[in-house]
């Protein structure tokens, strides 16, 4: 079986990146939603962008996030307003985003380690220094405080001739010597802004970083009053100063002792010589919503809005889909307890999958490929996916259908996860019954605790299965009722959400006009009732095939 493994990774050879690419390519969507835009001063890379975009000769921002993980999409006005308010430093720094949920960066994710998300990472401008993850540095979200960290760390690094220079300058250093930095008639620097800067303070740091917009000015740090006479200047009480390309220099007086306050004072008397600063980020008006509302995502959404509620085969394909090509192969390393999740994901598929006949093989072969391992990278569970994928037609649906968002990145995958969640629970009570009870959670459970990408769904649901005591179901009717109860309790919390879909609101499920006798008069669950109405909608004959283009090929 090793060497059965060793065959399928080596045949992976003969299954040309071109054919890879053409399958991932052939997955994007045409108007592919995003979190961020090029408006909110946050460049968009994946895996061809990335690692040239980090070669750049300046300091790079980048988050790692999943587009459909709630904690990312709460977290992106804040990370808007930071990266907009940033977009005077872009001088040197430049702010990016990379969405490990779409398939072409599951492997950058996994390279980068990303276990959480949003992850921020700071990259130096010299590119051989290792990168710094903020989340060490910067608990929470706390804008001004990823602010405070940045500036720290982009004041560590070197930019090169005629770029801002943080080191402060030395006690011998004089008009003659800070002359030099106009010696290069190409360079736009008109001045030389002086600030002193008391021991444990970072006001010339500030003063330099809020002067980026002004080309025409370079900042530098004085260490000592005494440092000033050096300059042609008296002694005094004088913080600022400013000195000309002909070396005449002289005090500003600002209106307090605060970067901002210097900064606004060199930039007024820069304004009255007629220099400008760099204009800010343009706020660009809010896209139409028909440009992503086109016609059969409209045409769907319609469809699914009759009542009564159906579960399509799409939605599962699709979950099991991005299970496949994203979420699985994340990880670095698997072995010990993430291998065994693994294992046990990919069992329950290979046994109570909904997919086609070539979906049916897949699943089987990837089981007995695993089966005998102890160990395996992500990189290689990657590659024997595509390895037995290739020649073989499963995933037939590009869009949600069940899952359809009524604006882009609402609902989406963590609704089709739980869609199959509560399929396989209802799979699983069927004869000749394959698995105990309370294995299906204990499934599910493993894959929010080593595999999803949204930290705060996963910490929450491991949460959950303790306090609702998960390994206490007996039996398969009790397990598809603890998932539906706990599903609930999901809808419960995040009711009201800026993640809630306003089309699909978070109901506690199912609700009286689908379901008029799961409840009794007192709106008291009857369980037996919610079971019966559970297994009905789940069940696999009443699938419905809307949004593929085919049913041949199912059982």
């Amino acid at each position: 079986m090793i060497l059965l493994l060793k065959t399928l990774l080596y045949g992976l050879l003969l299954l040309a990146p071109a054919e890879v690419s053409a399958r991932i390519n052939a997955r994007k969507s045409a108007n592919e939603a995003s979190l961020y835009s090029d408006t909110d001063n946050v460049i968009m890379l994946d895996i061809g962008s990335l690692r040239p975009a980090l070669n750049m000769s300046n300091g790079k921002l980048v988050q790692f996030l999943n587009s459909f993980c709630g904690d990312c999409q709460r977290f992106a006005p804040i990370f808007k307003t930071l990266s907009r308010d940033l977009y005077k430093w872009r001088r040197i720094l430049r702010i990016y985003g990379v969405d490990c949920a779409q398939e072409r960066n599951a492997g950058l994710c996994r390279d980068f380690n990303i276990r959480q998300t949003p992850s921020l990472r700071f990259f130096s401008p010299d590119t051989q220094k290792n990168h710094q993850v903020l989340g060490a540095v910067v608990p929470g979200q706390d804008p001004k405080l990823i602010k405070s960290v940045l500036a720290e760390m982009l004041s560590q690094n070197d930019y090169g001739p005629g770029q801002p220079n943080f080191r402060p300058l030395k006690p011998n250093d004089d008009t003659k010597s800070l002359l030099l930095d106009f010696k290069d008639l190409e360079s736009p620097v008109k001045f030389i802004a002086l600030v002193l800067q008391p021991k444990d303070s970072k006001i010339g740091r500030d003063t330099l970083l809020e002067l980026l917009p002004f080309k025409e000015v370079a900042v530098r740090i004085v260490g000592d009053a005494g440092d000033f006479a050096n300059f042609g200047l008296q002694s005094s009480n004088q913080k600022l100063a400013i000195i000309d390309r002909n070396g005449s220099a002289q005090y500003l007086t600002a209106s307090s002792d605060t970067s901002e306050a210097y900064a606004a004072t060199v930039g007024d008397f820069l304004k009255n010589l007629n220099y400008k600063p760099d204009p800010p980020l343009p706020i660009m008006a809010r896209s139409n919503m028909t440009e992503f509302l086109d016609q059969q995502h409209q045409a769907i959404l319609a469809e699914v809005l009759k009542p009564p509620p159906k579960v399509y085969r799409a939605d599962l394909e699709q979950a099991i889909d991005k299970l496949l090509h994203i979420e699985l192969r994340k990880t670095l390393s698997l072995e010990g307890n993430n291998l065994n999740a693994l294992k046990n994901i990919i069992t329950v598929l290979t046994y109570l999958n909904p997919l086609n006949k070539d979906g049916k093989l897949l699943m089987g072969d990837l089981r007995n490929s695993l089966k005998p391992l102890q160990s395996i990278k992500g990189a290689e569970f990657a590659d024997l996916v595509d390895s037995l994928e290739k020649n073989r037609k499963i995933f037939k649906g590009r869009r949600y259908v069940g899952c359809i968002g009524s604006r882009p990145l609402l609902r989406s995958f963590t609704c089709s996860m739980w869609t199959l969640f509560h399929y396989l629970t209802v799979e699983a009570a069927k004869p000749p019954n394959y698995f105990a009870p309370g294995s299906i959670l204990i499934t599910i459970h493993g894959f929010a605790k080593y595999f999803f990408g949204c930290t705060d769904c996963s910490e929450h649901f491991q949460q959950m299965a303790i306090r609702r005591n998960m390994r206490s179901v007996k039996t398969h009717d009790e397990e598809i009722l603890w998932l539906w109860a706990a599903h609930n309790e999901v809808n419960q919390r995040i009711a009201g959400d800026s993640t809630e879909d306003p089309k699909f609101p978070k109901i506690q499920f199912p609700s009286p006009d689908n379901c008029p006798t799961c409840r009794n008069n007192n709106s008291e669950w009857q369980n037996e009732e919610v079971l019966k109405y559970l297994k009905t909608l789940y069940d696999k004959k009443n699938l419905s095939f809307y949004g593929l283009p085919t049913p041949q090929g199912y059982d």
